[in-house]
This record gives structure tokens, C-alpha cells and sequence, in this order.
């Protein structure tokens, strides 16, 4: 989780493989999105809100580790979700996260993605976390077909 003040923490990363170019897929941002919602329901919480600035912010991140073949939070130009969503004109959050999940090619990257997820204490605290209330989910392919998988979360 990010918050507006001097001290940052990233969330861990999943990596299967790296890569580079893009298209995101609005199905299977949509499933991602109703499995984070799943697991939150099965453990009591509320589900997340859909949020297209969130979203966008997460295709644009996604598109460019695919096209430029890199994987982490923070990008080649050293900037976070926070300089990101900043730079896309995301309003109106104090805190904000990120949860990033790459692979090679298949139709299953997203029960893939949120098993792995969590399966990793950082991104199921992100994925669990009461502080969160709307999120925003991009998917990019790189050309030769690895799949990108970020998640932003706000907390309006």
C-alpha cells in the first residue's frame, strides 16, 4: 500500500516470465475483477468497487511492461503506481497499491493470477485489505503472447 507521504512500500512481485507489445482484453479483466470480489466475499469483506480511472492506469502499466519487456513496480524511468496514477490524473485517493502478475501464454491466466496472489502474503493483503474499495484491472499480451496482469487499488 501507498500513501501520500515520504515513505513508499512495494508489494512483492509475481514473475513467471518476462516480455514486450500489448492489447488488453476486457473479459478476462472482468474475470480477474470477479475473483479478486470472490475471494474478498469468502473471507467476510466487502466486495471492490470497478474504477475506469484505476483501470486505465493498470492497462497503461501493463501495455508498457509488454511493449518495452520488463516486470516490477517500479518502471525504467523509476517512478511507482503513485507517480503513475499522478501522471494519469488519478484523483481523489490517499492510499493506493498494486499487484502485478506475469506469464507465459494461456486461457487461464486469471485463476492463475489469483491463485498466485494469494499464495503471496503481500498481494492477498492487498487483495484482503478493508482499506481498499475500488480497483482497476489492465491485461496486455507482448507479441509473443506473455500475458501482463496489474492491479490498482484505491481507496477513494
Amino acid at each position: 500500500m501507498f500513501r501520500k507521504a515520504p515513505l513508499l512500500s512495494l508489494m512483492f512481485v509475481l514473475l513467471c516470465v518476462p516480455a514486450f507489445a500489448s492489447v488488453p482484453l476486457a473479459g478476462d479483466e472482468l474475470a480477474v475483477f470477479e475473483l479478486v470480489n470472490k475471494e474478498r466475499s469468502r473471507n467476510g469483506l466487502a466486495v471492490l468497487e470497478w474504477d475506469d480511472r484505476a483501470a486505465r492506469v493498470a492497462r497503461d502499466y501493463s501495455r508498457r511492461m509488454a511493449r518495452e519487456g520488463f516486470f516490477s513496480h517500479v518502471d525504467p524511468d523509476g517512478q511507482s503506481v503513485v507517480e503513475r496514477a499522478e501522471r494519469s490524473k488519478l484523483r481523489g485517493w490517499s492510499s493506493i497499491g498494486e499487484n502485478l502478475f506475469a506469464c507465459d501464454p494461456t486461457d487461464r491466466a486469471s485463476s492463475i493470477a489469483i491463485k498466485g496472489w494469494m499464495r503471496s502474503a503481500s498481494h492477498r493483503k492487498n487483495i484482503l485489505s478493508r482499506n481498499w474499495l475500488a480497483t482497476g484491472i489492465g491485461i496486455a499480451h507482448s507479441r509473443d503472447g506473455k500475458i501482463y496482469i496489474t492491479q490498482v487499488f484505491i481507496d477513494q
